[in-house]
C-alpha cells in the first residue's frame, strides 16, 4: 500500500513539473514573440560583382612653403614622424626681422608722440586761440575794433581757420599712427612665419628642406597629412556608379594588415575622367585602424539590376540545428514559422550571407530567432 502511495505522488509531481514547464515555456515564447523581427528576403547579383583596386589616402593633406626668404636654422623632425597641432616644424633665421620689429615698435612710439602734441595744439587753439599773436590774449579788446576797422583781418575767421588747421593736424597724426601700427603688424606677422607649425595633428610625408638650406618666398618646405582620418580612394568605372550609395556602408580589404573593415562612402566626385573613364569615389575608414597613408586597398561593389539575382539574409538571421544552418521561414498563408535546412555561400558585405539552396527571394523570414523558437508558432 505504501508503494503504491508513493508510486501515484511521484507521478502527480512529474505531471505538475511538466506541466509548470510547459507553461513556462510557452509564457517565455510569448515574451520572446514580441520581439520578434520579419526581414523579406532580398537579392543580389553576385556574378556581377567587382573587386575594385585603391589606395589609403589621408582625408586632408597640405604643402607648408615659406612666406618669408632666409636661411633655415632647424628642422624638427623626419617623414614618418608625428606632430601635435602648433608644434614648430621649421624654424627660419629671424635676426632680420627681430631688427625691422624693433624700427617698426619706434615708428609706432613716435606716431604716438606726434598724435599727442598734435591733439594738445588742438585743444589750444580752441580754449586759447590769441595765445600766439603778438600782443598776447590780453590786448585782443583793443586790437579787434581796430583790424576790423581798417579792414585787415576777420578775428572769428582766424579763430575758424586755427582750429581746422589744428584738427586736420590731428588727422594726419592718427593716420600716421594706423600706419605705424599696420606696419609694426606685419613685422609680426613676418616674424611668425618665420615658424612653419603643423596646422592639426598630423604626419609629414615629404621633406624638402634641410638645416642650413637658403629659401625663398612660396617654396614647398613640409608635406604634412592628418593620419586619423583615413580614407581609401578609389577609381570606380563609369557603369558602375549609378550602383553607389553616399554613406553606404562597403567592405574594404587593407592589404598591408590582412583584414577587412566596413567604410562608409563619402564623396563621388562630379567629373568623370576622360582618358580612364573612371569616377573617383572616397570611402571613409573606420578610428585606429592599423593601416599607413598609401597602403593598397579593395573595395567590394556590386553592380545593382544585373545578372542572376542570389537570396541574401542577414547572418543573424541563420541558426544552426543538427549541425547544419537553418532558417525560420513565415508560410505567407498560415503566418506561422517553419523551420527550413538552407546551403550557404559566401559572405556579402559586412553582416550577410548568400543562401545558394532552400530559400527564395521576397519570402518573409525571422531576422532574429532564439533557441525557444519552433515550428509552428504565430508571427
Amino acid at each position: 500500500m505504501n508503494a503504491l502511495t508513493t508510486t501515484l505522488t511521484t507521478s502527480a509531481f512529474l505531471a505538475f513539473a511538466c506541466t509548470f514547464q510547459v507553461q513556462a515555456l510557452e509564457q517565455n515564447t510569448q515574451n520572446f514573440a514580441n520581439d520578434y523581427q520579419v526581414h523579406t528576403v532580398s537579392g543580389v547579383s553576385l556574378d556581377k560583382r567587382a573587386l575594385l583596386g585603391g589606395a589609403v589616402v589621408s582625408s586632408v593633406q597640405v604643402s607648408l612653403s615659406t612666406q618669408v626668404p632666409g636661411d633655415v636654422l632647424s628642422v624638427h623632425g623626419k617623414e614618418g614622424d608625428v606632430f601635435k597641432q602648433g608644434e614648430i616644424l621649421v624654424m627660419l633665421e629671424q635676426t632680420s626681422i627681430k631688427a625691422q620689429k624693433d624700427a617698426a615698435d619706434t615708428g609706432v612710439a613716435s606716431a604716438k608722440e606726434s598724435l599727442r602734441n598734435a591733439q594738445i595744439q588742438h585743444q589750444k587753439s580752441i580754449v586759447s586761440p590769441y595765445a600766439n599773436e603778438m600782443f598776447g590774449g590780453a590786448f585782443s579788446f583793443f586790437t579787434e575794433p581796430m583790424n576790423n576797422f581798417t579792414g585787415r583781418g576777420d578775428p572769428s575767421f582766424n579763430k575758424y581757420a586755427s582750429r581746422a588747421s589744428s584738427y586736420a593736424a590731428v588727422q594726419q597724426a592718427k593716420s600716421k599712427l594706423k600706419q605705424a601700427q599696420s606696419n609694426f603688424k606685419q613685422v609680426e606677422e613676418r616674424l611668425k612665419d618665420a615658424n612653419i607649425k603643423a596646422p592639426f595633428d598630423g604626419v609629414i610625408v615629404v621633406k624638402n628642406i634641410n638645416k642650413g638650406d637658403v629659401v625663398q618666398v612660396g617654396q614647398v618646405l613640409i608635406g604634412f597629412a592628418n593620419i586619423r582620418d583615413l580614407q581609401v580612394e578609389v577609381n570606380v568605372p563609369s557603369r558602375l556608379v549609378s550602383s553607389l550609395k553616399l554613406d553606404k556602408t562597403y567592405r574594404v580589404k587593407l592589404d598591408i594588415a590582412n583584414i577587412v573593415v566596413n567604410a562608409t562612402l563619402s564623396q563621388i566626385y562630379p567629373i568623370a575622367d576622360n582618358n580612364k573613364h573612371s569616377v573617383k569615389v572616397k570611402f571613409d575608414l573606420p578610428e585606429n585602424v592599423p593601416v599607413l597613408a598609401g597602403a593598397y586597398a579593395e573595395v567590394e561593389i556590386f553592380e545593382t539590376d544585373s545578372g542572376v539575382l542570389t537570396p541574401v539574409v542577414p547572418e543573424m538571421a541563420i541558426i544552426w540545428r543538427s549541425s547544419l544552418p537553418s532558417i525560420f521561414v513565415i508560410n505567407p498563408q498560415t503566418k506561422q514559422t517553419e523551420l527550413r535546412f538552407i546551403r550557404l555561400g559566401e559572405q556579402v558585405g559586412g553582416d550577410k550571407r548568400s543562401v545558394l539552396s532552400g530559400l527564395k527571394i521576397d519570402e518573409e523570414i525571422v531576422a532574429n530567432p532564439n533557441i525557444l523558437m519552433t515550428s509552428g508558432m504565430s508571427i
